[in-house]
């Protein structure tokens, strides 16, 4: 069984972790790009959300329970529309990329040019999805750093809620 064990613990060649990532300008890059394919998958949200609410759009009979509760303002707590989990998906991975940006920038993997780039692009990002957030739910816990376990997400107290006045004055400060 010694001999064994070795053997069963082998690095696997095809995953990413936390050692070997962020090494280069095209990591960064392949990060950025990760992230846009997160983002985009909140489209149906957005447009849900937005224009559902704001009697943009209306349902038909073929529109599902959910579509209703909203056109509606009237949702029940299973509606999937109403859930905050795929934005703060998206910013909590902002928050790492930022993370490992200022990382990486420290240990001049960057040049300042290529840092303020792609810090200004995931930086937008987070913004814009923190102002969606604010619309739809106006108070809502603000976090600018990654969360990497489950036991930090549980603590509630680590993440209060501010109101969405206090939410735009950190997004313009953040954004200039």
């Amino acid at each position: 069984l010694n001999s064994c064990q070795d053997y069963l613990d082998v690095e696997p060649k095809t995953s990413l972790t936390e050692e070997n990532a962020y090494k280069t300008v095209t990591d960064a890059d392949a990060a950025v790009f990760g992230l846009y394919g997160k983002f985009v998958g909140l489209a149906d949200k957005y447009v849900i959300l937005n224009e559902m609410r704001a009697d943009l759009m209306t349902t038909t009979t073929n529109s599902s329970t959910f579509l209703k509760q909203l056109s509606e303002h009237n949702v029940s707590q299973d509606n999937p529309y109403i859930s905050p989990k795929p934005f703060y998906e998206v910013i909590n991975n902002c928050n790492d990329i930022l993370k490992n940006f200022d990382i990486m920038l420290a240990e001049k993997r960057f040049t300042q040019d290529q840092y303020n780039q792609r810090y200004a692009d995931v930086g937008c990002i987070r913004s814009w999805v923190y102002l969606q957030l604010g619309i739809h739910f106006g108070s809502v816990p603000y976090i600018t750093e990654p969360i990497s376990t489950l036991e930090e997400a549980k603590n509630a107290n680590k993440y209060p809620r501010i109101s969405f006045s206090d939410l735009l004055d950190k997004l313009i400060l953040f954004s200039e």
